[in-house]
């Protein structure tokens, strides 16, 4: 990472960065003592710097404005916001940042060194990962309309991928999520956030749902003659529930599969209102009453997360990825994420952690009682022929996990 960095600042703040970035061998190119005089001097540069040092408290603007008028300019070099004691701003600040199109921002509490090397740290991380992405021109995803949806769908183009899910306390297969992927001839492998707009647009969504679960099912019974007997999730579009015959039809091609509801469970996302709320209740208490399970995905991101709890009879609640990933180092989370693990608990419902990333997010979201994690850590998803063998190296995974904790 480049050592050059912006100090723009007021008071005794800006001095306290400044010495601290001359101990930290930082290479100060440029100094403003105001919010305005920062910006200016920033665009005086051909080339930005590696880094900007801000501090929280500017004489003539609040650091809210002064993001977002970063933001209007063509520099993208790395923020850290420093002199915000309040985490909970720290990461409104950061979430700011990102929502604006800042490509790395940190921040940190009152000056220090130890307080300025976490934050280099961390900028160092996150330029990392987004090294990647710079390389090579940026290239749009691709928009197939919905007559290519169609007949990538006939001529089966698409299959399903799966990402597991495991036990936060034995680390024990509990199922996996079954996610949908587009072989296109012509742009490769595709996610949904390729096509899934277009199809919900192009009225696909009901042979799109059938599609995937006959898929799933087919995988299930392969699986079966491998010895692999293992709980499937399927995502329904909330369009979906508003088909009045599709409880019926699932219940019909889940019958003729030989594969017992209670190997089928249901995604049901929570981004948005089910607009037809009495067929939508029909059609998941008839899955229900079925044997199927139901699950509220993306629990505290969308839409009304208690009231779903309250009408719908689920039995798996899945907390979003962007409450669980780094939640240990966000203090303000604590909380919340108890208070859903919690609420599961009481109502006798599955918690799930998603976004487990690193052991850190790990061994806190265990520590608060959830009971499920599921995220790159354990694994990316993968093809179905290629489940049952990592069930197998996950065993021994396991084996290796227990092994080192009875060690300490």
């Amino acid at each position: 990472m480049k050592r050059e960095v912006i100090i723009v600042g007021h008071g005794r703040s800006e001095g306290q960065v400044h010495t601290l970035c001359q101990q930290l061998d930082l290479s100060i190119v440029g100094s403003a003592s105001s919010g305005a005089a920062g910006l200016e001097l920033i665009e005086t540069y051909a080339e930005a710097p590696a880094m900007i040092m801000v501090c929280a408290s500017l004489p003539d603007m609040d650091i809210a404005d002064w993001l977002l008028a970063l933001s209007m300019s063509e520099c993208r070099a790395a923020v850290v916001v420093c002199d915000l004691a309040c985490v909970r701003l720290r990461d409104t600040v950061m979430l700011l940042a990102s929502s604006l199109g800042l490509p790395v921002c940190v921040a940190a509490g009152v000056p220090t060194l130890e307080s300025l090397q976490a934050a280099l740290a961390e900028v160092a991380r996150q330029l990392a990962q987004e090294a990647p992405a710079r390389r090579g021109p940026h290239l749009l995803l691709p928009q197939p309309d919905a007559v290519d949806i169609r007949s990538g769908l006939l001529r089966g183009e698409f299959e399903l991928y799966y990402q597991p899910k495991i036990s936060l306390t034995d680390r024990g297969l509990r199922g996996v999520e079954a996610l949908l992927r587009w072989n296109h001839p012509r742009h490769g492998l595709l996610s949904p956030a390729s096509f899934l707009h277009q199809a919900e647009e192009g009225g696909l969504v009901d042979l799109l749902t059938m599609t995937v679960l006959q898929m799933a099912l087919d995988d299930c019974q392969a699986w079966s003659a491998q010895g692999l007997r293992v709980p499937v999730s399927v995502n329904l579009s909330p369009l979906a529930l508003t088909n009045v015959h599709l409880a019926a039809q699932i219940i019909d091609t889940v019958g003729k599969s030989g594969v017992p509801p209670s190997r089928i469970a249901f995604e049901i996302t929570e981004y948005s209102e089910i607009d037809d709320l009495a067929t939508a209740l029909h059609t998941l208490l008839k899955l229900r009453l079925q044997g199927h399970r139901l699950s509220l995905d993306d629990y505290g991101a969308g839409h009304a997360s208690v009231l779903q709890l309250s009408r719908i009879p689920f039995s798996e609640m899945k907390i979003d990825k962007r409450l669980v990933h780094g939640a240990w180092k966000r203090p303000h989370l604590d909380p919340l994420l108890r208070q859903a693990i919690g609420s599961a608990r009481e109502l006798g419902i599955v918690s799930v952690a998603e976004g487990i990333e690193c052991w850190d997010d790990w061994l806190f979201m265990r520590s608060l009682g959830c009971d499920l994690a599921q995220g790159y850590l354990i694994a990316r998803p993968m093809p179905a022929a290629q489940l049952p063998g990592w069930r197998l190296d996950r065993r021994q995974w396991r084996k290796s996990c227990n092994d080192i904790k009875k060690a300490a």
